[in-house]
């Protein structure tokens, strides 16, 4: 009883401190877009705003001459919102774009950055259709941040041929709705979790490891597409992208959503999660098993659930989902991150050989999260029960 009171009350205060830190980043001033205009636009000695709907690129060298605009436009990325700087010349064509903020992990950013993809923009023209795959090549392994910036091209390149040129800018189109292997491959591992949950299901193991395999296989290997710390800032910051082009997005965090809520069980970390399920094949291998820790056991949980709350009040302050992200889910699935995460991924599958899930028991932040909805899931329910029980008396 004392350690559910200990729970609910730290719950509370992780809520509040939550709470606060939204409204707080909320309100924190955005960066100097200057030396991004001056990046999509370096031959402009200057750049005049024009009343918050973007600047005039103006050349100075024998008389003030206008050259062109620069929007700042916005559009939906894997981290949240990226604003990218869009330099169109007075024809209508797109003479340079920079990226002013990005929510996107900096690891995603630097793949994107090193390759020539931003500069394929230059030279087209607003009435492009800027679809990726077809007039624009995008980028394997950073599919959505490489839409973001060809639909924010678009964006901006319209508005400035609309607003400030007076062309005839082609209707907008809605995107059409992306089906495909992952989500089919989601929605059936949802309804392997559902039937291998029921009681009198007589194959829960082969189903559990044919869920993990699948999960790993296609949704880490294939399509990188775990759920991650970013993935619950950015449903708590509401950065909620077009549906049409993130159907996945909105399957996995609806679908563990619903289930947790109605069943209280976690259809996602134990059955399908891509990582897990590398570190069990792993344990597998080594024999590995759930290894007892005495009294740290309470100290490590503390620690993780820290960590998890000290990476949400950071990418909630600084309205960036993936700031504070120290997973490593990408390092082993495409081969991305830095060197401490690339350390910290050999010491987690050596030690998977011999520990069970090491990773999901210490250090994943997610754990924390789904502790702290359960804890105030049983809590609202027994509340509501005491409270029909006094009606009824």
């Amino acid at each position: 009883m004392k350690k559910q009171k200990n729970d609910r009350l730290l719950g509370t205060i992780a809520i509040l401190t939550i709470i606060i830190a939204w409204i707080v980043g909320a309100n924190l001033a955005e960066g100097d877009v200057y030396p991004s205009l001056h990046i999509a636009f370096p031959e402009a000695d200057r750049f005049e705003p024009i009343n918050g709907s973007g600047y005039t690129a103006i050349q100075t060298q024998s008389a003030e001459t206008i050259i062109g605009y620069v929007s700042i436009a916005t559009a939906s990325g894997y981290g949240g919102p990226m604003r990218v700087a869009v330099a169109v010349d007075l024809e209508g064509n797109i003479h340079g774009i920079s990226i002013v903020s990005t929510k996107e992990t900096a690891s995603w950013m630097r793949k994107v950055l090193a390759t020539d993809y931003v500069e394929t923009f230059k030279g087209k023209s607003y009435q492009d259709t800027f679809q990726l795959n077809e007039d624009v090549d995008g980028i394997t392994g950073a599919t959505y941040t490489s839409r973001a910036i060809a639909d924010a091209a678009m964006i901006g390149s319209r508005y400035v041929a609309g607003k400030h040129l007076a062309l005839e800018v082609p209707e907008d189109i809605t995107p059409p709705i992306q089906f495909g292997i992952p989500e089919i491959t989601l929605i059936g591992l949802f309804a392997i979790g559902y039937f291998g949950h029921q009681r009198k299901f007589k194959y829960k193991k082969q189903a559990r490891w044919a869920s993990m395999i699948i999960g790993m296989v296609v949704l880490g290997f294939i399509y990188t597409s775990p759920l991650t710390i970013s993935d619950v800032n950015k449903f708590l910051l509401g950065f909620w992208p077009a549906w049409q082009t993130n159907l996945y997005w909105y399957l996995l965090i609806g679908g563990i959503l619903l289930v947790f809520t109605v069943d209280n069980k976690n259809p996602y970390c134990e059955w399908f999660c891509p990582f897990g399920a590398a570190q069990e094949c792993m344990g597998a291998i080594g024999g590995a098993k759930s290894r007892s820790v005495g009294r740290s056991k309470n100290l490590l949980l503390w620690v993780q659930r820290g960590l998890a709350w000290l990476a949400i009040i950071l990418a909630l302050l600084f309205r960036n989902p993936g700031l504070s992200s120290y997973e490593i889910f990408g390092t082993l699935f495409d081969l991305t991150g830095s060197s401490w995460q690339f350390a910290l991924l050999g010491i987690i599958l050596i030690a998977s050989l011999f520990i069970r899930r090491p990773w999901c028991t210490y250090l994943c932040p997610l754990r924390p999260v789904t502790d702290l909805y359960r804890t105030f899931r049983k809590w609202i329910l027994e509340s509501w029960k005491t409270l029909r029980k006094r009606k009824a008396a």
